[in-house]
């Protein structure tokens, strides 16, 4: 074979293995960057890994100015009361639908549940009942011993030994 064919074999090679080299950082860099986004989208959701303390219920009256839905987590409704601007939490969207229990804008509700301020500063209620105080609908989410009506669901068609 003669040398100039050898040469360009190596050169050729040689831009192959760059060539695969840059195509493995660049695919490495994608993916780091969508990692990245995933956690900040996530970090953007609502807080909502506080319990329900009794101890710190409150009822407020307000009208829904927003409903709110992330990728994953509860249906969160921002009601405003007078001057003041609340974030309620609901129940997951699945459970909402298979109740067939829904929020509009610009209604009027009472909520009781329990307030506690995330890591972001903001106020927020973690709802027990809901009262459209329009209709005199009642919406329960929790039990009387504070736990979330949808956790049941679950346990109904399991076996246990």
């Amino acid at each position: 074979m003669p040398p100039s064919l050898l040469k360009g074999a190596k050169y050729k090679l040689k831009a192959t293995m760059i060539m695969r080299v840059n195509f493995k950082i660049i695919v490495f860099a994608v993916f780091a960057l969508l990692c990245l986004f995933s956690l900040s989208y996530a970090e953007s959701d609502v807080d909502v890994k506080e319990g329900y303390d009794e101890n710190t219920e409150i009822t407020v009256k307000g009208t829904v100015t927003e409903t709110m839905r992330g990728m994953r987590g509860p249906l969160i409704l921002k009601i405003q009361s007078g001057s003041k601007s609340y974030t309620v939490i609901t129940a997951p969207p699945w459970y909402l639908m298979k109740e067939g229990i829904t929020f509009n804008t610009g209604s009027q509700l009472e909520v009781n549940g329990s307030k506690y301020f995330g890591r972001d500063g903001n106020l927020y209620i973690i709802s027990r009942q809901i009262k459209d105080t329009a209709t005199g609908k009642l919406i329960i989410f929790r039990d009387s011993y504070c736990r979330p009506l949808w956790n049941k669901h679950g346990m109904k068609n399991r076996r246990f030994p």
